[in-house]
């Protein structure tokens, strides 16, 4: 079956016109046109500005909205060095905060090659029907045009203690950057929401920039930067404009003798499955880390162990997705097959779903957040104690202690009552654990140790500090 001619755009990664293409690895190799004309359409000179700001429920949305969808781009090696998807996958998106996308695209006219001979070397490879040699010389696809102009995107977390407050900041940030309510509507809103400690909330904005010069391309970090520059990106892409998107074309588009495609199409559908694998990974962990550092926002959670536990199982099977995806797009995986963490060697099993459920009420006023820090051991009252925590009742930590040693804690508990009682025991084989030593803890503290005299000595170091949100 004869190749189907391809046309089609992907992001710019500095690939100039004429440049071979190869498809499945994404990468830019040799060149095998030459002797040809580049120009824009003369009578097409005018902008094409594409805007909105949307509200994003999921990290995959997130990545569409940014042009960075399998889809998108068609393959994964190409984008995936990019300062784009570099910015993109720093997102941290996760299911607890709202996530807003500001998005301006501006596409100044196409800049096509036209004419396009072929090399002698190139030639005398096709001649000679050495095509496997062709295309790892020079790709199965070319560049034919460039589009200039510029990108700009910015995303925004709104984070609150309640969710219906979280809701309606995000809903006042997409009507003021669309002109609906008055300037400064979003941040009149945000003051107000943080005068009360049952609507406390945050918001951190980041962005992405293509196109400008000084002053046009500094950092946004204020909602009503973000604004303007999202409102004057169109005139900043055309006094500065760059090149952002390649238009690849297969070698079928000239008249050349290339082989057909037909047999990617499993590879295709393996890559995407990875992907789609690597984001449900990636946003299963962001939510675990997330509610790690704030478990202020959610009740009844796991231990911090088990959290712990789950986002490092997660964070394997990322790389070894990446991995998996890597190898398809090099053509090391044939046929190619979609990824299966069981038949690794060792074999990864995905995590038990662990509930996180939202806080359904708000915090207590001058609630602060427990931090205890470590653990000392001046004297065990055994060679090694089974040592282990417990917090208001509630176990929180584990582990073996000698005389000498120093374990680093690392756990965080709201604490909203003006005092509470730690208690540090030895576990035993048989009959009832020894209680090394107890003490109070003061909500009015700043910082302190507990020290256990019984049998053995320690010493808990711990901090208070306000609630914050990261």
């Amino acid at each position: 079956m004869p190749q189907i001619p391809q046309v089609r755009r992907i992001l710019f990664n500095d690939e100039e016109i004429g440049m071979g293409f190869n498809s499945e690895s994404g990468l830019a190799i040799g060149t095998a046109l030459h002797d040809f004309t580049v120009q824009e359409n003369p009578a097409a000179s005018g902008q094409e500005v594409t805007a909105s700001i949307v509200i994003v429920n999921s990290h995959e949305e997130l990545m569409d909205s940014m042009g960075m969808s399998f889809e998108g781009h068609g393959r994964y090696g190409f984008v995936s060095a990019s300062a784009k998807a570099q910015f993109s996958e720093s997102s941290s998106f996760n299911s607890t905060s709202t996530f807003l996308v500001a998005r301006c695209i501006v596409e100044n006219p196409m800049r096509r090659g036209k004419n396009f001979q072929i090399t002698g070397v190139a030639q005398g490879l096709l001649d000679s029907l050495r095509f496997d040699e062709f295309k790892r010389a020079f790709g199965d696809s070319f560049v034919r045009g460039l589009q200039t102009g510029g990108e700009f995107y910015s995303v925004i977390r709104i984070t609150s203690v309640s969710a219906s407050k979280q809701s309606e900041l995000a809903a006042t940030l997409q009507a003021e950057a669309n002109g609906l309510v008055t300037k400064g509507g979003f941040e009149a809103a945000f003051k107000q929401a943080n005068s009360s400690q049952s609507t406390r909330s945050e918001f951190s904005a980041s962005m992405y920039q293509k196109a400008g010069a000084g002053a046009q391309i500094s950092p946004t970090v204020e909602i009503g930067e973000v604004i303007n520059r999202f409102k004057s990106f169109p005139q900043i892409a055309s006094n500065s404009a760059a090149a952002y998107e390649a238009e690849i074309a297969s070698y079928d588009t000239l008249p050349l003798p290339v082989p057909t495609i037909e047999e990617q199409e499993s590879f295709l559908f393996a890559l995407s499955d990875a992907r789609e694998k690597k984001h449900r990974y990636a946003q299963t962990r962001n939510d675990l880390d997330f509610a790690l550092r704030n478990p202020v926002f959610f009740e009844a959670l796991p231990p911090a162990d088990v959290l712990q536990s789950a986002s490092s199982a997660y964070t394997k099977l990322i790389n070894a997705v990446m991995d998996h995806a890597i190898r398809l797009s090099r053509g090391q995986i044939t046929p190619p097959r979609v990824f299966d963490p069981s038949v690794l060697t060792p074999p990864l099993l995905e995590p038990a779903p662990v509930p996180l459920r939202r806080a359904s009420q708000p915090l207590l006023t001058g609630s602060r957040i427990l931090h205890f820090q470590n653990l000392k051991c001046f004297t065990s009252s055994e060679p090694e104690d089974e040592a282990y925590l417990v917090w208001n009742g509630e176990r929180i930590w584990s582990g073996t202690m000698r005389s000498g040693a120093t374990q680093d804690l690392n756990l965080v508990r709201l604490m909203e009552n003006p005092t509470g009682v730690i208690q540090l025991f030895d576990e035993e084989d048989f009959g009832r654990d020894d209680l090394l030593g107890s003490g109070t803890i003061r909500l009015s503290d700043e910082a302190g140790q507990v020290e256990f005299s019984g049998e053995g000595e320690y010493a808990l170091i711990y901090r208070l500090a306000p609630i914050q949100i990261s």
